[in-house]
């Protein structure tokens, strides 16, 4: 009798480690290993140890990580639902404005499209004098400036519309266009309604940022903008304007500074943070693009962690 109790309680002990072996081996799996890489496995496991489902970890409302080497998607929430863009709307009037005018083309800055610019917004403190179209760009980029944004809107409105009366009458002729332009080169859940993103209607995907930032990122001068903590630009006068780059990760004096981020851009508007940002590791790029953090803060720590994720996957590296 006392034999068999025994061998019961052997069996009973040797379940439990058992057990804990599997418990241990599946958390230690989760930790080293925070993408989707295995179809979306890990989201599961984590569920089911958790309670909470690993993309509800983040903060941000949609975001997504991607290798651009070869265009593979591991990280991903609600990439394809509608969000406030924010000043990444700048991102879009920029891929637009490169197909109406040439990078040196000289732009004259009028008080008229300056005086849009809505009161507490970000701005570059553009002047009304004449601008290279590629200064512009750096305004709207680096310190997100929307006088720049309205100033580039005018520009190509009146390119567009040259019988518009009045800035705000050629920027409604450069935004009808840009969304004709982003419906016809497949940007199918992005409208805008104002060249600086300062509007609360306006709506994107991170999968929409995503394409139009791998486009961006084809042309030299755009990464050489983005990557800047800070920018000189000569304009046509040889006067020179500085701004300072709105990206934490790439200002030096900030906790969340990162040797190997490589731009791209900012955004907030209201209760919605954004950040998109170009990283490079293992020899590779990637871009995280997230949309709808509810703090300045809570969007750099969400990027930071997947930041994390590409240092210590070894499957990242491969």
């Amino acid at each position: 009798m006392k034999r068999k109790y025994r061998r019961k309680k052997i069996r009973i002990v040797g379940a439990v480690v058992f057990l804990a072996l599997m418990i241990f081996s599946s958390v230690f799996v989760i930790w080293q290993m925070k993408t989707n890489e295995f179809g979306g496995l890990i989201d599961r496991i984590e569920e089911v140890f958790y309670g909470t489902p690993f993309k509800n970890a983040y903060n941000a409302k949609s975001l997504i990580l991607v290798d651009l080497s070869n265009d593979e998607v591991f990280i991903s929430k609600r990439e394809n639902e509608q969000q406030l863009p924010a000043s990444l709307a700048k991102l879009f009037v920029i891929k637009y404005a490169v197909t109406l005018a040439d990078l040196d083309s000289i732009v004259s800055a009028n008080y008229e499209a300056i005086s849009l610019t809505k009161s507490g917004s970000s701005v570059a403190n553009i002047k009304t004098k004449e601008y290279y179209l590629q200064n512009l760009f750096a305004a709207m980029l680096v310190p997100s400036g929307n006088d720049a944004a309205y100033v580039v809107a005018d520009y190509c409105g009146g390119l567009l519309s040259p019988q518009a009366k009045n800035s705000q009458e050629r920027i409604n002729a450069f935004m009808e266009h840009l969304n004709d332009y982003l419906q016809e080169q497949g940007y199918d859940d992005t409208v805008l309604y104002d060249p600086s993103g300062f509007d609360t209607e306006a709506r994107t995907t991170a999968l929409d940022l995503k394409k139009v930032v791998e486009s961006l990122l084809e042309y030299q001068w755009f990464r050489d903008i983005v990557s800047k903590s800070s920018y000189k630009a000569t304009l046509p006068d040889e006067s020179t304007q500085m701004w300072k780059n709105t990206n934490a990760f790439l200002d030096s004096t900030s906790d969340y500074y990162n040797g190997n981020v490589k731009g791209v851009k900012t955004g907030s508007l209201s209760d919605d943070y954004n950040l998109v940002v170009l990283y490079q590791q293992h020899g590779k790029e990637f871009l995280i693009c997230s949309l709808g953090s509810k703090s300045n803060s809570s969007r750099y720590d969400d990027v930071n962690y997947i930041i994390k994720t590409i240092d210590e996957s070894d499957y990242l590296s491969r």
